[in-house]
């Protein structure tokens, strides 16, 4: 069955923006380097996988969506500010399991960050 995920890539334009991105901002720590164009990051479910793409930009469209927990979404916004990450909603928007926000990487793809409720 095709139904479990096992890697998940990111595509970047600039890779030195990338990892300062997601080691600085966001916190990973990296797993291991395939050269200068492929690397890969710590997560306890599956790799996250940082790929150089040639002639790619920031508007070049989405490179992939996934979510990242918060435990508390509204100091998360803040500090994320903080650091200069775009964030899309300066407040917390509801969603069925609870509330989230989006920010956006150097490339251009959003993330969105996920507080789940009480009750998911």
């Amino acid at each position: 069955m095709l139904n479990k995920i096992c890697v998940l890539t990111v595509k970047v334009h600039n890779m030195n923006e990338a990892l300062d991105f997601y080691t600085n901002v966001l916190g990973f720590k990296v797993s291991k380097r395939y050269g200068e164009k492929i690397v890969s990051l710590v997560n306890t479910d599956y790799p996250i996988v940082l790929e150089e793409e040639e002639g790619r930009s920031s508007r070049s469209g989405q490179g992939v969506l996934f979510g990242l927990v918060s435990e508390n979404l509204n100091e998360d916004i803040e500090f994320l500010k903080s650091k200069g990450a775009p964030v899309m909603f300066d407040e917390p928007r509801p969603c069925p399991p609870g509330l989230y926000t989006v920010i956006k990487d150097p490339s251009g793809n959003e993330i969105e960050l996920l507080e789940f409720s009480s009750e998911s």
